[in-house]
C-alpha cells in the first residue's frame, strides 16, 4: 500500500480482500485492530468465539501503525463485514 503506483495498490488491494473472503469461507472471519491495548482486547474477544460470529480478533499494532497499513486495515475489516452482513 506504500508504493506510489496506482496498479501495485490495486494490486494490494485485491490481495487484501481475496485474504479475507478466503478466510470468511474457511469459516475464521478475521478483524484487524490496532491501537494501545489492542492486544489485550483481541485476547479478550478471541476467549469465546461462539458470542460474536466467530470472529478473529488480530492485533497490528500497539501504539502507531503507517498510514498505508490504516488503510490495508481498512480494506481488510470493510471485506469482512461486507462478508458478515451477507450472511
Amino acid at each position: 500500500m506504500q508504493y506510489k503506483e496506482d496498479d501495485i495498490k490495486k494490486a494490494a488491494e485485491y490481495r487484501l480482500r481475496g485474504i479475507a473472503t478466503q478466510l470468511y469461507n474457511q469459516g475464521k472471519p478475521v478483524y484487524l485492530i490496532s491501537g494501545m491495548d489492542s492486544s489485550s482486547y483481541a485476547h479478550k474477544q478471541n476467549e469465546n468465539l461462539e458470542d460474536d460470529n466467530g470472529i478473529i480478533y488480530i492485533s497490528i499494532g500497539e501504539c502507531l501503525i503507517s498510514q498505508s497499513e490504516s488503510k490495508a486495515k481498512e480494506i481488510f475489516n470493510e471485506q469482512t463485514k461486507m462478508l458478515i452482513e451477507k450472511k
